[in-house]
Order: C-alpha cells, then structure tokens, then sequence
C-alpha cells in the first residue's frame, strides 16, 4: 500500500490541471504516492460520484481531494501526511488556501457547520448588508488563530488529506449533491458525528485559483443548484421545523434578489434577464420542495 492517493476530480479543467498536476511532487517530497483522475469531461456525474470512483480504484493508506484549479506548494503534503502520522486520532487535514497573491482565503475555506442562522445571514443578504454581524462573524471562524494547527469543523474540499479508514468509517461522498457543493460540508458532518477530528495546518499551503467548476456552467444553473442542495443538506442535517423555515427564507432571498436584479443589482457574470429567471425557478422549486416534475 502507498503512502497517499491523490484524487483529482475534473470537468473540462484543461487550463488548471497541468498547473496543479506539476506541483504535486514537490509537495510530495519523500512520499511514496499515486495520482488517480477521474474525468467528468464526458458525462459529468458530479463531484461527489467522481471522487467516490476515483477512491475505489486508489491503494494509498491517505487520500487526498484535489481540484484542478490547486497549486501545492512545496512539502504541503509531507507536512500534512507528518501531522496525521503523528496524531491518529485525527482523521482529516487540510493546508490553507491562499490566492495567486499569497492571501489566505480563511472566509472561504474555513467555516463552522451552517445553522438556519448561518444560512439566513447568507440567504436574506444580511452578510453583505452588515458584514460584521456575530452569526458570519462565528460562521466563517474570523476569532480562529492560524498561527498554528487548529481544529474546525468544515472546511472547503478543494484540497483535503483524509485516512482512508476514515473514509471507510463514514461511508462514500453522498452522491446526491450533484453536481457539486454541499458534499464536502455533509462528509465532514458525517466525521464529526463519528468523533472523528478535522485540522487546519496553516504552514502547509495551496494556491487556489478558484472557478473551475464554474468556467463550463452557466451562472443561472450554478444558482439553482447551490440552493437546491442547501435545502438538501438541512433537509438532512437541521431539525424539520428548521429545514422548513430556511425553506421560506430562502423564498424571501430570491423575492428581494429579483426586486434589485430589476434594477441592475444581479449576480455577478448573469445578465438581468437570466438572473430573473434563475431567481424565480429557485422559488417555483422551493415553493414544489424541489420534488422532480
């Protein structure tokens, strides 16, 4: 058995992957390792399914999720690969990830388990309204000290170290947050709800350049399912009353979205007419539960 498996899930990521793919053995130094690709290109079965495939086929005693659009530096994953050797009973690291001007992207990266609080903040606007209130204060761990290891609870999967007991012991990704997001933040839940630990080590790092899975998807569909699978995961993870109520929020989000879409405030890389229409099929689903026609 190898040291580590890195498993790197793609969708017509052409201009990412050669980057990504050349940093991985100085990131690997002095570790046995093995890189397995799956390649969505021709039928994107989602993030969640790819990964789950490329596992089965991977030997190494770690895994390690991999977006195309990560550059490792230099010894990330030694570093990460010594910190889980020398504390088993943690099941899971990460590096943190900085963008091309070496800035971390800690309000990305690291979050705590959503709540409807959590959620609302986001969905209502009241993050962009009043960006330093305590709910996204707490959400997006801005009182974490990354000046050493940490603890957290959430963090994004673009670049995650993970035993592979750990992995046998929660189970696969859960492939109905397809095609993607979600998925991570529900397998991370799952670890925790095992007792198993999550480490942020702030001295291992990835350049994350962001927008891979994006480039291909049009913003009106990337909107409707980033809200579908956020009802997905409360549906799973929050009490009834509380999946039901973020159910309504999210109603009210996309009435006070088409409200400023109207008048040119819309999501960035849609015109108004999309941003609209993307709006108002979020809320003909919520209002359906998001069932299949």
């Amino acid at each position: 058995m190898t040291d580590l498996s890195i498993l790197i899930v793609t969708w017509n990521s052409e201009r990412w992957i050669d980057r990504c793919l050349r940093s991985i053995p100085a990131a690997c130094e002095g570790l046995e390792y093995e890189v397995v690709v799956h390649d969505n290109s021709h039928e994107n079965i989602g993030f969640a399914a790819g990964t789950n495939r490329a596992f089965a086929k991977s030997r190494g005693r770690y895994a390690l999720l991999l977006n195309p659009d990560c550059e490792l530096e230099p010894r990330a994953l030694t570093q990460l690969y010594d910190f889980l050797e020398s504390r088993p009973h943690i099941a899971a690291a990460v590096p943190l990830l900085v963008d091309d001007q070496g800035r971390a992207q800690r309000e990305f990266q690291l979050r705590r388990f959503p709540t409807l609080g959590s959620f609302a903040t986001e969905v209502l606007l009241l993050d962009k309204l009043f960006p330093r209130n305590p709910t996204t204060a707490h959400y997006r761990y801005r009182d974490l000290d990354l000046t050493e290891p940490r603890r957290i609870e959430q963090p994004a999967a673009a670049a995650m170290l993970i035993r592979r007991d750990a992995f046998d012991d929660v189970g696969p990704l859960d492939e109905q947050f397809a095609p993607a997001w979600f998925e991570d933040v529900d397998f991370c839940r799952r670890l925790a709800e095992r007792k198993r630990e999550v480490w942020v080590v702030p001295d291992a790092r990835a350049r994350h350049f962001g927008g891979a899975s994006l480039e291909h998807m049009p913003v009106s569909r990337f909107i409707e399912v980033w809200y579908a699978n956020m009802w997905r995961y409360a549906k799973k993870w929050l009490r009834p009353a509380e999946a039901e109520g973020l159910r309504w929020i999210i109603i009210g989000g996309m009435m006070m979205r088409c409200a400023a879409a109207l008048v040119g405030v819309k999501h960035r890389g849609a015109t108004r007419g999309e941003a609209v229409r993307a709006y108002l099929s979020v809320m003909r689903n919520a209002f359906g539960r998001w069932k299949p026609n």
